[in-house]
């Protein structure tokens, strides 16, 4: 029997299906959601006689093989390894290529890495001052510490170079890893990760493909990650995907920026995170997360940076048809992080109780400006007429409509005109069927009607009230583009305005 043959008859298709895969018995087949295309009627089989899937969506069809291809985005020679240790099958060379033969080295090399890092800090007197921050400064348990294999960089030029060398690792090799680094002076390696305390990153299937290292002696970098090897694509990591994707399938994902957020809601029960690690959210990040689900909500730092990033993830994930929510960390807390080592039941409950996308766009907005004034109300709109005109619900757009125009005091057309895309429509200065003139210039718009008035008054009453107003009395843009045009039309002292120029 060959390799193949012999991993098929170890793994059933069902078990291995269903690990990723709500499965249910419809007859003598199993029924579920595709993983591979968005669908709300199951039409995703497995046959357990057959040992194949197919999905009657989207054509998607094949063996254990192809389904890890598929569900994980590898290649064949990685869906090989992946399946043979699981059924506790050793390859032999014959069934490596080069490819393969390259993963399986570096996947060796970043593993005795990992153990090398965390005995240091569990076991050797030059990881004291790791363990000491981790316990003490983080709040970590050892069973924490131990499940996150968690390590320690002495600060030493080259040790974990010659534990490498001890194990039968060429220096070419470690190079490749990206553990160690040439001098710059030449004639030698040195350790790439010194003082550091370490987190391994390991992917779906266990195997450590890099790490990122913290400095904790005031060093910059503070953070460094491995650079990009042939088994780490930071483009395509999600830190802690390999122990969250059962609990993701059931509650969905919860998305927060660095390890620590992650490690320090996973030692409070919240197993269902995971992280970008430093780097901004990918689509291609996302769109591994939509094989285990299709619901996420975004945690990130509350500073104006995070408010930002939580724009910028939310575009994507829109896209890609994601239902969104995001938790708001609450104040004085900058990060899910500081409120577990301060309440834990507090961020569970924020977690829990995340806002629906607008109503975060909403509230961050009001934090960042002042709603006091007629600018900062000017200011508030002009920040959010970008993400609610392109909503093309209008139950949506109106429900939020009247909350804002509460919140600010206007009326309720002036903030749905905005929402609206804030369009002029048919008004024009010119007689005939095409004279008409919508609610943004009529009498239940007080600026726009003043502005109205205006247009049709003659020049000298043009100019006289036109100069008497400023661009911050008004707070629809639309309404401040005309009257900039009009002062503009004035100074140039033309004897007419045409609204259309």
């Amino acid at each position: 029997m060959d390799t193949i043959n012999e991993i098929k008859q170890k793994i059933d298709i069902v078990d291995l299906v269903g690990s990723y895969v709500s499965l249910k018995k419809a007859g003598r087949n199993y029924k579920g959601i595709c993983p591979f295309h968005s669908e709300n009627t199951p039409s995703f089989m497995v046959s357990p006689e057959l040992q194949i899937f197919k999905c009657f969506g989207c054509g998607e069809a094949g063996d254990i093989f192809k389904f890890v291809e598929k569900i994980e985005g590898i290649e064949f020679s990685a869906a090989l390894e992946q399946l043979a240790a699981k059924a506790g099958i050793k390859l032999e060379k014959k069934d490596y290529d080069p490819e393969s033969a390259k993963r399986k080295e570096l996947y060796q090399i970043n593993n005795l890495t990992a153990k090398y890092y965390h005995y240091v800090l569990t076991k050797h007197p030059e990881g004291k001052i790791g363990l000491q921050y981790l316990t003490e400064k983080r709040k970590l348990t050892p069973e924490t510490i131990d499940f996150f294999q968690m390590g320690y960089a002495p600060d030493t030029w080259d040790s974990l170079h010659k534990f490498l060398k001890k194990q039968g690792i060429h220096e070419n090799e470690m190079l490749d890893a990206g553990v160690i680094s040439e001098k710059s002076s030449g004639g030698g390696y040195i350790d790439k990760f010194r003082g550091r305390v370490v987190f391994p990153f390991k992917g779906i299937d266990g195997n450590v493909v890099g790490f990122n290292g913290r400095t904790i002696l005031d060093r910059e970098p503070k953070y460094m990650n491995t650079a990009e090897t042939a088994v780490f694509h930071k483009s395509t990591f999600l830190f802690n995907l390999a122990n969250a994707k059962i609990d993701i399938k059931k509650l969905g994902a919860v998305i927060v920026e660095g390890q620590m957020d992650v490690i320090s809601a996973y030692q409070e029960g919240i197993k269902n995170v995971v992280a970008s690690s430093g780097t901004a959210l990918a689509e291609s990040q996302l769109k591994i997360l939509q094989r285990y689900t299709n619901d996420l909500t975004f945690c990130f730092d509350a500073d104006s940076a995070g408010v930002h990033a939580v724009y910028r993830a939310v575009e994507i994930a829109e896209k890609l048809g994601f239902n969104i929510k995001v938790t708001v960390i609450p104040s004085p807390y900058k990060d899910l992080d500081e409120v577990l080592k301060a309440d834990p039941e507090k961020a569970k409950t924020a977690i829990r109780d995340a806002v629906d996308v607008y109503d975060f766009y909403i509230s961050s907005t009001l934090k960042a400006n002042s709603k006091e004034s007629a600018l900062g109300k000017k200011l508030i709109l002009e920040a959010l007429v970008p993400v609610f005109s392109k909503i093309n619900n209008p139950v949506i757009v109106d429900h939020y409509s009247k909350m804002l125009a509460t919140e600010l005091g206007l009326s309720e057309d002036t903030v749905t005109t905005m929402f609206k895309g804030g369009s002029l429509g048919g008004y024009n200065d010119g007689a005939g069927e095409d004279d008409q003139r919508l609610p943004l210039l009529s009498r239940d718009n007080p600026e726009g009607y003043f502005l109205a008035l205006l247009l049709k008054a003659d020049i000298d009453i043009m100019r006289e009230y036109a100069y008497k107003m400023d661009v911050e009395d008004f707070l629809n843009p639309i309404v401040v583009n005309i009257y900039e045009a009009l002062v503009a039309y004035l100074k140039e002292d033309r004897k007419s305005f045409n609204i259309k120029q």
